[in-house]
């Protein structure tokens, strides 16, 4: 199977995760989760709520009687948790070792951190876990790495091991312009 048609396969989709880590986070709070509950955390209405818990029940991720609390099976749970944990490993790595911005950083990570195998997000914890001790080496990556060029115009023509043709960084920078109200 071509990869671009494995996205569409994923367990849940990016709602469906929200929806599990909502019930989780309310169970942990409240110590229950209503579906009123759960529309005023998101931002919907209870009749899509509802909906969605339909679907998550299918899938054997949810429990939910009619007017009673939403409960997460294991799988829903496990899912809950990982998707949670995945997003922490991706902001940390993100705003700590790549310096993005708190706002970027937070914002990317819930867009991916579904989609992010766990075999990645523990080697990207491992990677920003090394990059913050006191091992000399990581102190002078972070050096290095600090005052690395941006881009090849920073470089002497030709010097740059990563890009061919063109330039990757102008290639990606030229094409930042804000989509979907990002910017």
């Amino acid at each position: 199977m071509e990869l671009w048609k494995k996205f569409g396969e994923k367990e849940v989709s990016h709602s469906m995760a929200h929806y599990l880590q909502t019930v989780a986070t309310l169970k942990a709070d409240k110590g229950h989760a209503r579906v009123g509950d759960i529309a005023e955390q998101l931002g919907v209405s209870k009749s899509g709520v509802t909906s969605m818990l339909r679907s998550l029940e299918r899938r054997g991720l949810v429990r939910h009687e009619k007017y009673g609390c939403v409960e997460l099976t294991a799988e829903g749970a496990g899912f809950a948790t990982r998707t949670a944990s995945s997003r922490t490993v991706l902001t940390m790595f993100l705003t700590e070792i790549l310096d993005i911005s708190e706002e970027v950083a937070s914002e990317d990570a819930c867009m991916i951190e579904h989609l992010v195998s766990p075999e990645v997000t523990i080697e990207l914890l491992r990677l920003t876990t090394f990059m913050r001790s006191r091992h000399p080496a990581a102190a002078r990556f972070r050096e290095a790495f600090r005052t690395s060029p941006a881009s090849c115009k920073d470089h002497a023509p030709g010097a740059c091991d990563v890009c061919s043709a063109s330039c990757l960084h102008e290639s990606l920078a030229a094409t930042s312009a804000p989509v979907g109200g990002r910017a």
